[in-house]
């Protein structure tokens, strides 16, 4: 059979999607006989069908598990009570003791003795001292919230003995004097934005015949470093530049000044903080507190891996009162809840306070606030993917900024590990799989389980203009055919359905599901299919889309209706999914390759599913069907069940022991898991090699099972205790002894002696007999199950 093929339409967004033509899905490709006649084409290609598939349901599994709590609601941080402004962006909540507001000017003696009560050193801290006390100046890198600004405090204070300063942010490093500078003082300066000094600047004006004065953002050169560490030495006096991340920071960490800052262990800050607030002696009810923190349950309502300084001292105040019965326990779970929701507000916050970019490139902040949000979709994926994913995002969300231009990409300009810490996030090293082939790859994940679903559903919920591109990036990347691309959009997008389902059916499902690309069509089925999943309100919804198309849609609706039956998510059992695809596929007008495959495609992942018995009584009752169209969906799908691997077919979870043999032929994988289901798959196949019309195709498929015995070894007794089955007359037997005569003289690719003659011994000479002796022979299908 031909490989590969055509098929649908451009990828959304322009193009066709890479690795191939756009389009594809079940069937793919060219069919080389007519839908009438039942045969399959091309059915082994297009992006459901071949190798492509392959790391599909390690893609999905991933996928659902960035979203652990789709119902839990954004907070809205109130940062009126008890916050704090250390040189950082720490917000404190409660009526509990806390530090007081820092203004300019010097830093109270009170306040860092009580600094030093909780400060944990983080890692490293002792070398940005001695480099401190060397250069006079350092600049000290990192998102809002990492701590930063206790290091920055706790640095000052241990090189000058408790004289420590804060410079107003608008203060213009190059124009500092010596005279400006205290002997033996040191400073926290705190840059914020990603173009912090303003200056005096003459432009020309848009004619080009006017000059006018006009402040600009001109950030510090080394050389102005260089000078302002020579006026700290002059005056024996200490630096520490506070800046956040962005093209600045990334600038200063290339230099001999930026360092980046990175949060100390939660786990020793906690202990101090609880120290502080229960004192010395209070040992008993100290452990008691850190034996809550470490309580499953408050860990998972946490959902971050590693707390942040101000997230710790929230925790430790939450729990103190918990011990002392001033927080009942459903309130301490509820306010945990809330800190990665906070820590996606402050994010974006911060985004939409940033100036405006002069440059053609997407702002930093823009850039960032995309990384987040790709990262957040693309969570455990492989870094190149969600990198990649980001730049179309932030493409997208500069464009509808600035429609008139179109935006570049910056290069050379990131600092890898500063854009990683301001996401929270960290690279790994994970397998992705490659036609059943592992590779270690570089892989980006979150750390926390919370944290993927409270930026998505902020930046859903709060701000509405950033939904139109957040949506045609989605499309765009349900249409590359890399699993491990597509299927986490799509997942989101069915995500996202639980919040606003009008808005993502009419912006992302509905020009998917009735795209000529049966790629799109699949991404469509598996949001849908997603959401009634997650949501009990939407399902309803669902289904009563889903039939409409099925009844009234044109061809696109009607594959796209037969692929979302294949998650089992939207009718309430599985017999009634399969009625649904019987009717689809047995409506005389709807006769097209595409739809059969597509719903053999979805018959076969309910056959991976808990009731193959169900699935395989019915293929019983379609083949013996008169109705041409259901005959033909039966042989599609035991074709389908011959040659498609476990794996392609995604949804393992509830077939656990299908899991461990994903990289074989579904119907291996079944005759080991459920061998008393063994019967009616030989019924099923002998069928189909016995119907003229599909022999052809099913000695091929059993063809492609033999030959992946070469590499899979295992693979070899279950196709030899299944073929003395398929005999039930000296025909059946001379046939498959002539099929492996055939993969014996291959010229270039012959079956190994050893595995010819293993399969040889294995087909009998002639039919089994019954008890009185006389030959075996199948009519129909066993569909009692027996």
């Amino acid at each position: 059979m031909t490989e590969g093929g055509a098929g649908g339409g451009p990828a959304a967004g322009g193009g066709q999607a890479r690795g191939g033509p756009a389009g594809g899905g079940p069937a793919g490709g060219s069919p080389q006989t007519s839908a009438a006649d039942g045969r399959p084409g091309a059915g082994r290609a297009g992006p459901l069908g071949d190798r492509r598939e392959a790391g599909a349901h390690d893609a999905v599994r991933q996928a659902r598990a960035n979203f652990v709590d789709v119902h839990g609601r954004n907070a809205i941080v109130d940062g009126s009570q008890g916050d704090v402004h250390l040189g950082d962006h720490h917000h404190y909540h409660g009526t509990r003791e806390s530090f007081p507001r820092l203004i300019s000017g010097a830093v109270p003696r009170d306040e860092l003795r009580r600094l030093r009560l909780v400060f944990e050193p983080p890692p490293g801290y002792l070398d940005l001292k001695a480099l401190l006390e060397r250069q006079r100046l350092l600049a000290l890198c990192g998102d809002p919230g990492t701590g930063r600004g206790y290091t920055t405090l706790s640095l000052l204070d241990e090189v000058t003995r408790g004289r420590v300063e804060r410079i107003d942010a608008s203060t213009e490093l190059d124009r500092i004097t010596a005279s400006d500078l205290q002997e033996g003082h040191g400073y926290c300066i705190e840059i914020t934005g990603d173009e912090p000094v303003p200056a005096e600047r003459r432009v020309r004006g848009e004619r080009g015949d006017d000059e006018e004065w006009r402040r600009t953002a001109e950030r510090p050169a080394e050389i102005h470093l260089d000078r302002l560490s020579r006026l700290l030495d002059g005056r024996d006096a200490y630096a520490v530049l506070v800046v956040g991340v962005g093209g600045f920071a990334d600038e200063l960490l290339r230099g001999r000044y930026g360092r980046l800052g990175r949060p100390a262990s939660a786990d020793g800050m906690l202990r101090r903080h609880l120290v502080a607030l229960l004192g010395h002696s209070e040992n008993d009810r100290l452990e008691q507190a850190l034996a809550l923190a470490r309580r499953p349950d408050v860990v998972k309502a946490m959902g971050l891996d590693r707390l942040r300084p101000h997230e710790v001292r929230t925790l430790a105040g939450l729990l103190v009162a918990h011990l002392g019965g001033e927080t009942p326990e459903d309130e301490l779970l509820a306010e945990l809840r809330l800190f990665s929701h906070q820590q996606a507000q402050a994010w974006f916050d911060a985004a939409g306070r940033a100036a405006p970019h002069h440059r053609d490139a997407p702002a930093p902040a823009v850039r960032q606030a995309a990384f987040r949000t790709a990262v957040s979709v693309y969570n455990g994926s492989p870094y190149s993917v969600a990198a990649e994913a980001a730049e179309q995002l932030a493409w997208e969300f500069a464009q509808t900024t600035h429609p008139e231009r179109v935006p570049g990409r910056a290069l050379f300009n990131d600092h890898l590990l500063a854009r990683l810490a301001a996401t929270r996030a960290e690279l790994f090293t994970g397998d992705v799989t490659f036609d059943d082939r592992e590779l270690a790859t570089r892989k980006v994940r979150l750390q926390g389980r919370s944290l993927s679903w409270a930026v998505l559903s902020h930046v859903w919920d709060e701000y509405h203009n950033a939904r139109g591109p957040l949506c045609r990036w989605l499309r765009v990347q349900c249409d590359d055919d890399r699993p491990m691309v597509w299927i986490p959009a799509a997942i989101t997008a069915g995500t996202l359905c639980t919040r606003d389902f009008s808005f993502v059916l009419e912006d992302v499902l509905h020009p998917m599901a009735f795209s000529d690309s049966v790629q799109q069509r699949m991404a469509a089925a598996t949001a849908l299919a997603h959401a009634a999943a997650l949501d009990e309100g939407v399902r309803p919804v669902v289904r009563d889309l889903v039939r409409g198309w099925a009844r009234f849609g044109g061809e696109a609706e009607s594959v796209t209706a037969a692929l979302v039956h294949g998650f089992g998510t939207v009718e309430p059992s599985v017999s009634d999914c399969l009625d649904a695809l019987g009717r689809l596929a047995g409506r005389e007008e709807r006769e097209e390759l595409d739809l059969l495959a597509g719903a053999s495609f979805s018959v076969a992942r309910l056959l991976a599913g808990t009731e193959p018995g169900t699935v395989l009584r019915r293929l019983g009752a379609w083949m013996g069907d008169r109705r041409q169209n259901r005959r033909n969906l039966a042989l599609f799908t035991v074709d389908r069940m011959v040659w498609q691997r476990a794996s392609h077919l995604w949804n393992l979870e509830d077939a656990p022991g299908l899991q461990r043999h994903g990289s074989w032929p579904l119907i291996a994988a079944l005759l080991t898991v459920r061998p008393e289901n063994t019967r009616m798959m030989a019924d099923l196949v002998w069928c189909g090699l016995d119907t003229a019309r599909w022999r052809e195709e099913l000695e091929i498929s059993l063809s492609e099972w033999i030959r992946r015995v070469e590499a899979e070894p295992q693979l070899l007794d279950p196709i030899c205790g299944f073929l003395p089955r398929l005999v039930t007359s000296v025909a059946d037997a001379e046939r498959l002894r002539n099929l492996v005569r055939r993969l014996e003289r291959d010229p270039d690719e012959s079956l190994a002696p050893a595995t010819a003659r293993r399969l040889r011994e294995a087909i009998p000479e002639r039919p089994p007999t019954t008890s009185a002796g006389h030959p075996t022979v199948i009519r129909q299908p066993d569909v009692s199950g027996r």
